[in-house]
Order: C-alpha cells, then structure tokens, then sequence
C-alpha cells in the first residue's frame, strides 16, 4: 500500500512538473520585464535608431538600424565608401550588397528573411511570446563567470531555438544563445550583452559580443554610440527602391 502512494505521488510530481517550470519562467521573464522598464514603457516606443560600429577582426564597420511598429527595420553598414542595406518592410525582406557587385536591389532568401524578421522585432522575443507563437521553459539556474543566471529556453514558431540567459540579481540578460536552421545547416551563435543603459526608461544594452563557428568574419563586437526612440520615420524608408 506504501508503495503505491508512492508511485501514486511520483505520477502526480511528474504531471504537474512541466506546469511549475513553465510558471517560474513566465515569472522570470516578468522580472525582466520590470528590470527593463516595464511593459508600458516599451509598448509606448515606436521607433528606434541606433547607431554604432561592428570591430570584426582588424575592421571597424559604422552601421545604423532604424527598426519602428508593427515590424519594419533598415539596417545600413558602411566599408570603404561603400554602403550596404538589407531591410525588412513588414512583408518583404530586401538588399544591396555593392560588395558582391551589385548596385541594385534585391530580394531576400526566405532564410535571409527570417533572420532580419527577428531584428525588426525590437521588444525582443520574450515580451508577449506567447502572441509570437513561441514557448517557453526554465532550464535551471547555472553559474555564469561567477554570477546566477537563469537558464530559459524559447523556442520560436519556426523551431529556432534561443537560450537566453538571465542575471538572477538584476534580471537583464547577460548572454544568449542561438540556434537557426537554414535549410539543411543549423547556425548556432553566441552574444554577450553588457553596459546597460536607459533610454527614455527603458534599459538598452550598448555593448554586445557576438562569437559564431559559422560567421566567416569570427568573432565581432558591437559597441552603440546612441539610441534614441520615438523619431519621426516615414514608411517609405523600408520599401524596396524601384530599379530604373
């Protein structure tokens, strides 16, 4: 009879495991929330532009974004006089890459798409992920170089998977980790986020290092110079130029 209380107990712990581990996520990623500014303040940001530099071995890359609602982004990156743009205007995803000798616009990969599509969500992944079509869950607590950090896993409504990496004491994220499937090949990449600062009273990290096996350029460090929110920004600026 002992034992079957037993068995009993461990079925009953089993079941509702996955309910627990999922409630303590949402309640991490609630405290990031808060840590960030809190959903009013993010949900009243429209537009941002960042401008910075990408170090990528000996070169120092200038680069701007300027991302705005529902989900359009501009990214624009300069390198001996020669600017490229790749840009996402809610429906299509296009570029001009003059250093593969072309000056003309061109559509995207549904690949190159899907990633640039994660950039032109500037809330983030974790805000309102459930309306993304994403999940959820807590890996665990692990020790980050010396400080606890939350272990949580998302895994988006293409099944990419995103591990992101919670400071237990200040609830901003200090790494991330991401998996994207191309195709056949699996991209996996690794950031770490520092130098928080708020903008407008939402905190913005201004310093990423990026490492990826996969990223011809090897390892890259993003520093933003500034952040502003809310400038005016017309539509038309994401809509692919028509060639002449």
């Amino acid at each position: 009879m002992k034992l079957i209380k037993v068995l009993f107990a461990l079925i009953f712990l089993i079941s509702i495991s996955g309910k627990i581990f999922a409630q303590d996520a949402d309640e991490i990623v609630n405290k990031y929330i808060n840590a960030i500014g809190g959903l009013d303040k993010i949900k009243a940001i429209n537009t941002i532009k960042l401008t910075g530099k990408v170090t990528a071995g000996s070169m120092d890359i200038p680069f701007s974004q300027i991302c705005k609602r529902p989900q359009m982004v501009l990214m624009e990156s300069t390198i001996q006089g020669m600017t490229m743009k790749q840009a996402y205007d809610g429906t299509q995803g296009w570029t001009i890459n003059p250093f593969m000798g072309k000056k003309d616009p061109d559509l995207m990969s549904k690949d190159a798409e899907r990633a640039i599509q994660r950039n032109a969500d500037f809330e983030g992944q974790l805000i309102n992920y459930k309306d993304k079509g994403s999940k959820i869950e807590l890996i665990g607590k692990e020790d980050l170089e010396g400080s606890q950090v939350y272990n949580i896993k998302l895994t988006d409504k293409n099944n990419d998977i995103t591990n992101f990496y919670i400071d237990a004491d200040s609830y901003l994220v200090v790494k991330q980790n991401d998996k994207l499937k191309f195709d056949t090949k699996e991209i996996s990449s690794e950031s770490i986020l520092s130098n928080y600062k708020p903008v407008n009273g939402v905190m913005f990290p201004f310093s990423i290092q990026s490492k990826s096996a996969d990223n011809p350029m090897g390892d890259a460090k993003i520093a933003v110079d500034t952040i502003e929110t809310n400038i005016p920004v017309d539509d038309s600026i994401f809509k692919m130029p028509v060639t002449k």
